[in-house]
């Protein structure tokens, strides 16, 4: 990596974490739980990990890194499961088992490092499916959101947390290998700070209906993105790569929306759902 270039990649992904968290949040202000995950779940973490590590290191080292991604994101979805099994539980005791939980799995990951890109395909695809069907047995209902008024002060605060999780995760990339940097790509960055602001101005159990909506369309589009980034970085370089691998995942995109509810808006959520619930 390129030591001077450390500060202009911190303030990127500082800049691509505040939008999308600004903009989940926001739309899950206006329409509801569908929507606000839908945005959520399209590929970001990994879209802004994998160019900077690019521009900064290699394109090599780029493709490198997505070896692991399958895998790594596979945990990721678990993270989301993890944070919506408890039916009876404030966010901090949530949030703060289902990341000890994600990170002990990545770590796992990291340490074993598979090299086989195709066992990480492989085992992604499985685990995925395994915690998609997991995530539907737990029958959690689609929560109505609180109505509130649009503040640009909560949305600069909400998107400064996203963006402020993602640089951490971008420094840590900074100072590890690729194979290590694509371990960790899958943290759950964005979503971690869209539960979290979404759990205080509409309620737990709305933060948990979001995860059905994040989980549907991470898993229709983010991995597909990993396998397609990976050949096309190496055809045609990282820019284009993107912007290809974006228009490749674009029919899962849209399946996920054709799937994705109307507004969210099924049912007005209980007194103890809005719990430490602030505006």
């Amino acid at each position: 990596m390129i030591p001077d270039l450390l500060p202009l990649r911190l303030l990127l992904a500082f800049g691509s974490g505040w939008l999308v968290v600004a903009t989940v949040t926001s739309v899950a202000d206006a329409y509801g739980a569908g929507r606000a995950g839908f945005v959520g779940g399209l590929p970001s973490t990994a879209v802004v990990s994998l160019l900077l590590i690019g521009a900064t290191q290699s394109q090599n080292a780029a493709i490198e890194a997505t070896t692991l991604l399958p895998l790594a994101f596979s945990v990721t979805f678990a993270f989301l499961l993890f944070y919506a099994i408890p039916k009876q539980m404030r966010f901090g005791r949530r949030m703060l088992v289902a990341l000890v939980l994600w990170f002990l799995a990545s770590v796992l990951v990291a340490v074993l490092a598979p090299a086989s890109f195709t066992f990480t395909l492989t085992g992604g695809v499985a685990t995925s499916s395994v915690v998609f069907f997991v995530h539907r047995r737990i029958g959690i209902e689609d929560v109505a959101r609180v109505p509130s008024g649009f503040s640009v002060g909560r949305m600069f605060w909400r998107g400064a947390l996203g963006g402020c999780v993602v640089s951490v995760v971008v420094a840590i990339s900074a100072l590890s290998g690729p194979l290590v940097a694509g371990a960790f790509a899958g943290v759950p960055a964005i979503w971690s700070s869209s539960l979290y602001a979404t759990s205080r101005a509409h309620g737990v159990e709305f933060s948990r209906s979001l995860t059905k909506s994040f989980m549907r369309t991470g898993i229709l589009t983010i991995i597909p993105y990993c396998v397609a980034a990976r050949y096309l970085f190496s055809a045609v370089g990282i820019w284009w790569g993107t912007l290809f691998a974006y228009a490749v995942i674009s029919p899962a995109a849209w399946l996920a929306w054709e799937l994705t509810p109307g507004r969210g808006e099924a049912k007005r959520p209980p007194t103890s759902a809005k719990l430490g619930r602030r505006h």
